[in-house]
């Protein structure tokens, strides 16, 4: 159940909105009287967005503008995002609250991009607001290939990594490739930030087993900024003071029952330099109502982007359910995955010269997650290039989702 004063700061969003080229003519000007006047009002796309940007959506004068960001581009044209000193102040603000705790005398190692991205400012940002000492190792250029970030890290005793969970099991792989143990050579290391990508429980789980210290992760967009934070008991908590979240059915039509699996469409609660208005991130997530030893009751579960499910027998199967199939493998490190008209298909790199699939674990699995399951180990090097991989170290989203058809050619 809504406050009941949130529909008046939605009002008055919309009333600002109101003031940018895309939302002017888009938006009731009476203000809203009730949730179903809410509801009524239409969605906003990425398509939307790319049509408007760079100018389309904001709100403010110029003057108040202070930083400009980009999305990535991988799916089309670029979104842009303005934020102004407030916006910026706030993030910082809430940013610097997250649950790995930054304090003086910390070595924030930031290995996200910087060029038009969000996430490296940010974290770069709250880190030194917490007077924490940041090393900006830039995932995005070839001055920082894998081996000097494993050099940085020993030579300055880092003690936090803030990169993408993907980024972290290469820079452990570089590690290892240079005689190295993750869990022993970096003895300063306390805590792993993680952002930028989906953070499921199993890959949390992976990650701190390989490095011996705990993850923590922050979610958000672009095209947002970030909604949602961990705290100190590693609980993905909404910001829910900044963002009205709506999960909604498959249909886009209704919400889904507490605790069910949804589509996650945000609305700004705060005057941006650029809000969303009932935002369609793409996004299935959960949200649990469950106390928090740190206060909060609501806690996010980022099941993955709706786009990249495999569907198989109109079921859909997100990240967080492919990974929890691939953690109990023996073998869970580099690893793709696509449909199959009769079930799911496998490929992942050994991590041991004995590892097996035993049939029972198979059978498992199968009546498990209730479909047909094929796996396939192959050698180190079939999915990522190793030499590449030390050289540049600049890949980028995980490649787990892929047809059939590029995966029988990645695995002829």
């Amino acid at each position: 159940m809504a406050p009941p004063d949130r529909l008046e700061t939605i009002n008055q969003v919309l009333q600002q909105a109101r003031n940018s080229i895309f939302y002017k003519e888009r938006l009731p000007v009476a203000p809203l009287r009730t949730w179903e006047d809410f509801q009524r009002l239409p969605f906003t796309s990425k398509e939307d967005l790319r049509r408007y940007s760079p100018h389309g959506l904001v709100c403010v004068p110029d003057r108040e503008l202070l930083q400009y960001h980009e999305s990535s581009a991988t799916t089309g044209t670029p979104v842009s995002v303005w934020y102004s000193r407030d916006d910026l102040a706030e993030i910082r603000e809430r940013f610097s609250a997250w649950g790995v705790g930054f304090m003086p005398g910390d070595r924030v190692l930031v290995r996200f991009p910087y060029a038009l991205s969000t996430i490296g400012h940010f974290v770069h940002a709250a880190a030194q607001h917490r007077q924490a000492c940041v090393i900006p190792a830039d995932s995005r250029t070839s001055i920082t290939p894998l081996p000097r970030v494993v050099e940085l890290m020993r030579k300055l005793q880092v003690t936090v990594l803030a990169t993408i969970s993907l980024s972290a099991m290469m820079i452990a792989e570089a590690a290892e490739m240079a005689g190295l143990d993750p869990r022993r050579d970096f003895p300063h290391l306390r805590a792993i930030c993680c952002a930028g990508e989906p953070l499921t429980l199993y890959r949390r789980r992976y990650l701190e087993e390989l490095w011996g210290v705990p993850v923590y992760d922050n979610y958000g967009m672009t095209e947002t900024g970030p909604q949602a934070m961990d705290c100190h008991e590693q609980r993905l908590h909404p910001w829910q003071d900044l963002f009205w979240m709506e999960i909604l059915d498959e249909r886009l039509e209704k919400a889904v029952a507490p605790g069910d699996v949804g589509h996650l469409v945000v609305t700004s609660l705060s005057r941006r330099a650029s809000p969303m208005i009932r935002y369609l991130t793409g996004d299935r997530v959960q949200r649990l109502e469950q106390p928090c030893g740190c206060g909060h009751s609501s806690t996010l579960r980022i099941r993955g982007r709706a786009e990249e499910s495999l569907w198989v027998h109109n079921r859909p199967f997100d990240l967080w359910e492919l990974e929890e199939i691939v953690h109990q493998l023996p073998s869970r490190r580099f690893w793709k995955a696509a449909a199959q008209q009769n079930g799911l298909h496998f490929i992942v790199e050994q991590e041991g010269d004995r590892d097996h699939v035993p049939p029972a674990l198979l059978a498992q699995l199968e009546q498990q997650h209730g479909v047909r399951l094929t796996v396939d180990l192959v050698p180190k090097g079939t999915l990522y290039d190793r030499k590449e991989l030390i050289s540049f170290g600049m890949l980028g989203k995980p490649v787990y989702l892929c047809s059939p058809q590029s995966l029988q050619e990645s695995h002829p």
